[in-house]
């Protein structure tokens, strides 16, 4: 079993403060989300993200809205060569505090709805962070649409040079018959 070594980066948000302040609460960080690149073998770097939410409280739910922005190095699944894109997320987390005993009850029950539930007096934001940029990554990264990737026999960048090695391929079932029809020609 691969063992991987995880970096604990907190980002947390009081509820007392969310219910407290009526116009609501906003927050500007800037956090490193080291564990995504651990978690992505074709994303290469992550560079700090600047979160930029306002969060309400009503009812007992709290909502926090606002983008997630940084800069991600990938590797492109074709070319295997590394590039750079800005990264913009939206993100939109409905947050419900509630006890333990409560949590238990609940944890079988569908509710059909985006609540997170959370139980504490602090929301801890990282993982909902994570989760909203790892849905927002690609999961094929390219560099660009057109990108002719490697040459299957002798793996020279096609985007960069030609090579002149034959990629037709025949299937096996019709090697025989490919062959039949060398010798007539």
């Amino acid at each position: 079993m691969n063992s991987v070594a995880y970096e604990v980066i907190s980002l947390k948000l009081s509820w007392r403060e969310l219910r407290e302040r009526s116009e609501g609460v906003t927050l500007q960080e800037s956090i490193e989300l080291p564990n995504l690149v651990k978690e992505n073998r074709q994303l290469i770097k992550l560079e700090p993200v600047r979160v930029s939410l306002n969060g309400t409280e009503a009812s007992g739910v709290g909502l926090l809205q606002g983008l997630l922005q940084s800069e991600a190095t990938y590797r492109c699944s074709r070319c295997l060569h590394d590039f750079t894109e800005d990264l913009h997320v939206q993100f939109d987390e409905h947050f419900m505090q509630v006890t333990e005993d409560k949590l238990s009850a609940e944890e079988g029950t569908d509710y059909n709805d985006d609540r997170n539930l959370v139980v504490g007096e602090q929301i801890e934001l990282v993982p909902y962070l994570e989760q909203a940029i790892n849905l927002a990554l690609p999961y094929r990264p390219l560099c660009n649409q057109d990108c002719a990737g490697l040459c299957p026999q002798c793996g020279v960048n096609l985007n960069e040079e030609s090579c002149s090695c034959q990629t037709e391929r025949i299937d096996p079932r019709l090697a025989d018959l490919a062959k039949f029809f060398e010798k007539d020609s």
